[in-house]
Formats: structure tokens, C-alpha cells, sequence
């Protein structure tokens, strides 16, 4: 059996490690996954590295291309579009949960928002859909009527879009569009939080 790790011995240990050994925990907490430059920062300096070695062995790795936060926001991002749909607004916040610059994931999500607008590939080559074919696609995953309840499976499926990111007045049409689609006539189903309805 393998014996657990005292915590307070290997943060004695980091603390005392010099820049050679922080720049090999760097890359070796690189391996598992990618990760910002902020994050890497963080997560070193959290285990008791000292922080002027820790920022070295960062500019480092950035230096010669192993840390990308651009790469890592476009690949994420692009994840995000074949795997799971999801809004502008959530996918900038995990990327600022993921440590990217926010000018940077600003830039990475218009080109996304332009390249979609014109079907124009991106860098990895992948045509991004626009917004509402993502909620369209998100929707279609979450319509299952119940005893014919339209009103409430629309209500269901545009706040299911609005918390994976897509804005509200685009998550209640699309929910209308999908639940109407499913063959229930949903007729003027505004919910009570509707903002095309004014209240």
C-alpha cells in the first residue's frame, strides 16, 4: 500500500526547491493537460513553490511555445462546438475560470462570432455554427413533452439554454421553435420570465 504524502513536508520541500526543480514540476503539471500561464502560476505557487522561480520557469515555457494561452482558448472553444453547445456568456467564463486573459477570450469568441456570421473556417479549420443553430442543437437535446404540457417543457428548455450561456430572448424562441417542432401546438406560450413579453 502506498503511503500518502505529508503536505506539510512537501510544501517544506517546494519552498525549498530551486528553479531547475520548478520549471520540471511545471512541465510535468503541464502533461496531464493544458493550461494557462495564469493557471500554471497559480497552482505552483498554491503548492509552496517560490513564486520568483515559478514566474521564470512560466516565461519559459511560454517562451518556447509549451504554455499557449491562445491555443488553449481556441481549442477549448472548439471543444465546446462539436461536444457540448454553448453560449458566448458561458464560454467566456470558463475560460476566465481556465485562467485566459479576457481581451484574449473577447478576441477568440468574435472571430468565432464573425467566422460563423460569413461560414468562413476558422485556424483548426472547423466552420463555427452561429448562436441560435447552437441553441437550436442544444435544444433539440432537451425537448421530451410530458403529457402534453407545452408550456412547461418550453419553460424547461429555454432555461436550460439561458444556463448554458445563450442569451434569454434567443433561449425562449428557440424553446417555442423546438417544443412546437416536437408536434404540440405551443400557441402564444410566453413564461413568466419571458422578455419578449414586457412584464
Amino acid at each position: 500500500m502506498r503511503r500518502r504524502k505529508d503536505p506539510a513536508l512537501a510544501r517544506e520541500r517546494h519552498a525549498a526547491a530551486d528553479a531547475a526543480a520548478v520549471l520540471e514540476a511545471a512541465a510535468r503539471s503541464l502533461s496531464g493537460a493544458p493550461r494557462s500561464k495564469r493557471s500554471l502560476v497559480e497552482r505552483l505557487i498554491a503548492a509552496g513553490y517560490p513564486e520568483v522561480h515559478v514566474v521564470s520557469a512560466a516565461d519559459r515555457l511560454e517562451a518556447v511555445g509549451i504554455i499557449d494561452d491562445e491555443r488553449l482558448a481556441r481549442s477549448l472553444v472548439e471543444s465546446r462546438d462539436r461536444a457540448r453547445q454553448r453560449g458566448d456568456r458561458a464560454l467566456a467564463a470558463e475560460l476566465r475560470r481556465r485562467g485566459v486573459p479576457e481581451d484574449l477570450a473577447a478576441r477568440v469568441l468574435a472571430e468565432r462570432a464573425d467566422a460563423a456570421e460569413s461560414a468562413a473556417p476558422l485556424r483548426g479549420g472547423h466552420v463555427p455554427l452561429s448562436a441560435e443553430e447552437r441553441a437550436a442543437y442544444a435544444a433539440a437535446a432537451k425537448v421530451r413533452l410530458r403529457r402534453g404540457d407545452a408550456r412547461a417543457e418550453v419553460q424547461r428548455v429555454a432555461q436550460a439554454l439561458a444556463r448554458r450561456g445563450f442569451p434569454a430572448a434567443l433561449s425562449w424562441r428557440i424553446a417555442r421553435e423546438r417544443v412546437d417542432g416536437a408536434g404540440e401546438d405551443v400557441g402564444t406560450l410566453d413564461g413568466p420570465n419571458d422578455p419578449e413579453r414586457g412584464d
